[in-house]
C-alpha cells in the first residue's frame, strides 16, 4: 500500500508542475533569448539559453554585436495565405579563436510546428552545432527537444578551448518556464 501512495503521490506532483508550467506560460508571454560569447582570455566559448518575461522581453533589444539573438529573428513568415506559416530558416555563424584552433558555432531555430495556427505554432527555440576543424565537436543539438511536456531543456553550454570538451547543463522544464 505505500509503494501505492508513493507512486500516486509522484504522479500527482508531475501533473501540476506540468499544469503550474503550462498556466505560466500561457498567461504572460515569453520571449527566447539565446547568448553567445567568446571568450579567448579565459579559453571558453558559452552558449546560455533562457527566457525574457512580457514586460522585459516585449522591448528587449537582441544585438549581434552583444552576442543576443530571438530565434523569431532566425525564420521568415508567411502571412498572406490562410495558414500562417514558416517559409524560411537561416543560421548564425560564429567563429571563435581558442588556444586549441578556431571554433565555428552554429545557431539556428529549433521549429516545432511550420504551422504556426496548429500545436506548438507559438512555440520556437534554437539549435546549435560546435565544429573544430571541419569535425562536429557537438552535432546539431536542440536547446529543447519537445514544444511540449516536461523533457528537459538545455540552459548553458560551455566549450573548453584546451580540451575541446562541451559541457551542458539541463534543467526540468517546469523550472525553465
Amino acid at each position: 500500500m505505500t509503494k501505492l501512495k508513493t507512486k500516486m503521490l509522484a504522479i500527482m506532483l508531475a501533473l501540476t508542475s506540468i499544469f503550474c508550467a503550462a498556466s505560466v506560460s500561457a498567461a504572460e508571454a515569453i520571449y527566447p533569448l539565446v547568448t553567445y560569447k567568446c571568450d579567448p582570455e579565459v579559453d571558453i566559448i558559452t552558449l546560455t539559453n533562457s527566457l525574457l518575461k512580457s514586460d522585459e522581453g516585449a522591448s528587449y533589444q537582441y544585438s549581434d554585436a552583444d552576442g543576443t539573438y530571438s530565434p523569431w529573428d532566425l525564420v521568415e513568415i508567411d502571412r498572406n495565405t490562410e495558414r500562417t506559416r514558416i517559409v524560411r530558416t537561416k543560421k548564425i555563424v560564429k567563429k571563435c579563436k581558442l588556444s586549441t584552433g578556431e571554433y565555428t558555432v552554429t545557431i539556428e531555430p529549433q521549429v516545432f510546428s511550420k504551422n504556426l495556427n496548429g500545436a506548438c505554432g507559438a512555440s520556437i527555440s534554437s539549435a546549435f552545432t560546435v565544429t573544430y576543424d571541419d569535425f562536429d565537436v557537438r552535432e546539431r543539438t536542440p536547446f529543447e527537444d519537445y514544444c511540449r511536456g516536461n523533457s528537459p531543456i538545455i540552459t548553458r553550454v560551455t566549450v573548453f578551448g584546451k580540451t575541446s570538451e562541451v559541457k551542458i547543463k539541463r534543467i526540468a522544464r517546469f523550472k525553465f518556464y
